[in-house]
Formats: structure tokens, C-alpha cells, sequence
């Protein structure tokens, strides 16, 4: 198919974006989000060469945010400052198009390493907060979305086709879930896999890619080594016990980049 090189870029408007870590959405609590990624330059020059040479050496991921504080018990401010200066990261995500299936999310496993107010007699209390990855940040899509609630006892989220974005890929991937409800019924529990298909017909569970059994809300992070294949075609599976009436979770994934490509 011929490129239209006069045909307007994507773009998104700011106000789509959402945000939030481990079990918590924090949409409304943020109003300027920079996730920077930076990589070492490591200067390959040699004798002879009469053009710089560099190499990309180890990568980092740093994420600021800024909005209004809500510093009450069970709010932004407090859930941020009980997580401050833990030594397990917590599960960041954020995603800029929306909450829709499909729509892309980016994931980073992060130590929160900067929490500051400024309170204004004019103005609303206001916060400065900073994130920096403990592992890879990683791109992808979102594979369950939160808008729609989990119905039946098992089901299936929408099929993500890169057939023609490269098709299957060698390099392992990455998934975190978010499930933010899990009310009704009898101990109810909800455990997720990821499946793949080389058609988009065929599914079988991804090698390595089942969740741990949820029983309360709760986030979990995924990563499939980068020494296993990942077909065309990959979709969420969920399995409810319980009967629970509600059943709300964000489930996102992305594959892994080969870096040695």
C-alpha cells in the first residue's frame, strides 16, 4: 500500500491520558505526566574512523508527574506516601489514548524516589512526584480494559494481530494486571493467562503466561524470558470462581524488544 506523505500524523489530546500504580487509578489526581528513557552512550571510536562512534549502553526510565493533592487517608497522597522509599517497586502504568481495548499503555516497574507538596494560599495543594524503573518499562496495548467488566465464567479480550507489524517476535514479552474489583459472590478468585495464536483462530496459553490466583484486588507483573517466542497473535483469557457480581481489571502487554537486533 502506497504512503499518503501528505496525510496528518496521529495524535492524542492530553486530557485522555490515565494513570495509577499497583491497585489504584489515578486519572484525576495528574495534570502533567514526562516519562523520559535515556540510554548510557558508551564511545566506540577507533583508529582510522574519521566519524564518532557510539554505542547504546544500559538504558533508564524516569517518570514526573504534577497535579492536585489529595492527601485524605485511602487518597493519591497518602496511598503515594506509603509506598515512598519501599524496597519492592510498585506496578506504574499509564496510558495516553484512553482506557479502551486495544488502545496503547506503557508499564514501568518503578521505585518512587521524590514525593513533594507546595501548598499556596490562592491555590490548591499541588504535588511533585518522581519514579525511576527498578526493570524494563515497556510498551504495548491494552489487552483487558476496566470499562468493560469481566462477564462469564471465563472469557477472552480482543485478539492483538502484529501480523503486519512484524509478525511473531523471538524476544520474550511483558504483561501487568491491575484488578480493581473483585466484590459479590462466594470467595470469589480470578486468575489471567495470556494465549497466543499464529492465525488468530488457534489459541494456546503462552509459555510462562499465567498470572498467580487473585483473590482481593491487587497488581502482579509478568515477564517472559527473552528466550521465548511470541506468536502473531496474543490475547488475555480469564477464569472466575465464585460468582462474584463485579469483576473489574486492567490487563496491558507488550513485547519485548530484541536488543541485540
Amino acid at each position: 500500500m502506497a504512503i499518503d506523505i501528505n496525510a496528518l500524523p496521529d495524535s492524542s489530546v492530553g486530557f485522555k491520558t490515565h494513570w495509577g500504580i499497583d491497585e489504584y487509578l489515578f486519572t484525576a489526581q495528574g495534570n502533567d505526566l514526562n516519562h523520559g528513557r535515556k540510554a548510557d552512550k558508551i564511545t566506540a571510536d577507533g583508529f582510522g574512523l574519521r566519524v564518532k562512534n557510539s554505542l547504546a549502553g544500559q538504558m533508564e526510565g524516569n517518570a514526573k508527574l504534577k497535579g492536585v493533592a489529595a492527601m485524605r487517608k485511602g487518597k493519591m497522597g497518602a496511598i503515594i506516601g506509603q509506598r515512598f522509599g519501599r524496597t519492592s517497586p510498585v506496578n506504574f502504568w499509564y496510558a495516553v489514548e484512553g482506557l479502551a481495548q486495544l488502545a496503547p499503555i506503557t508499564m514501568q516497574p518503578s521505585t518512587i524516589s521524590d514525593f513533594s507538596l507546595m501548598a499556596k494560599t490562592k491555590d490548591a495543594v499541588e504535588y511533585d512526584l518522581e519514579m525511576d524503573a527498578r526493570g524494563d518499562f515497556s510498551d504495548g496495548v491494552i489487552l483487558l480494559s476496566p470499562k468493560n467488566l469481566l462477564a462469564g465464567a471465563t472469557g477472552a479480550g480482543p485478539d492483538d494481530d502484529n501480523s503486519t507489524f512484524g509478525g511473531s517476535s523471538t524476544a520474550g514479552a511483558y504483561f501487568q494486571v491491575h484488578l480493581w474489583a473483585l466484590t459479590g459472590g462466594t470467595a470469589p478468585t480470578v486468575v489471567f493467562k495470556l494465549q497466543g495464536s499464529p492465525d488468530g483462530t488457534t489459541w494456546t496459553d503462552l509459555t510462562g503466561g499465567a498470572f498467580a490466583s487473585m483473590a482481593a484486588i491487587g497488581s502482579q507483573r509478568l515477564s517472559i524470558p527473552s528466550t521465548t517466542p511470541i506468536p502473531a497473535h496474543v490475547r488475555a483469557f480469564y477464569t472466575v470462581a465464585g460468582a462474584p457480581t463485579e469483576v473489574q481489571a486492567l490487563l496491558g502487554g507488550g513485547r519485548r524488544p530484541d536488543l541485540d537486533a
